[in-house]
């Protein structure tokens, strides 16, 4: 054997002995390729799977938001005459303040000539019957408009 035969015999081993060491990592590489694959093999159907399931609570969603719609106009007259009630008490509730707050200021009135003519007791009662009876027509009126 001259040296061009040893130098590739040499070779041939080192390389045997390099793929005897590699055929392990080799084998476990191969088992992580098959496994990738059979994921990406499932992984169609699976986004199919979610698509669909997407797709389906899309739908409900959207006949949920139509029955809530429908209930919305089958109620709104019911609010409207809630409105309305809610405003018609507020013009009363107008109203009656209003009335109240000028028989206040009548009767502060009268309570300041009361004072200044310095009716006291009977004089004072006596006072504010015969005021009563001279401002009686403006009460009457003012209970009728209370009423209505």
């Amino acid at each position: 054997m001259d040296w061009l035969g040893i130098g590739v015999l040499i070779i041939g081993i080192a390389l045997l002995i390099l793929v005897l060491i590699l055929i392990k990592p080799l084998m476990k590489l191969a088992t992580v390729l098959e496994s990738a694959r059979q994921t990406t093999d499932r992984l169609p159907k699976m986004l199919d799977d979610g698509a669909t399931q997407a797709h389906d609570t899309f739908k409900q969603v959207n006949t949920t938001l139509e029955n809530v719609n429908q209930q919305m106009n089958t109620m709104h007259p019911f609010f409207q005459v809630i409105g309305d009630a809610s405003e018609a008490a507020r013009q009363v509730s107008l109203q009656w303040l209003n009335k109240t707050a000028a028989l206040k200021e009548n009767t502060t009135e009268e309570q300041s000539v009361s004072s200044r003519k310095k009716y006291e007791g009977l004089y004072g009662v006596l006072s504010f019957v015969f005021y009563l009876s001279q401002k009686s027509d403006a009460l009457k009126n003012f209970s009728k408009q209370l009423k209505h």
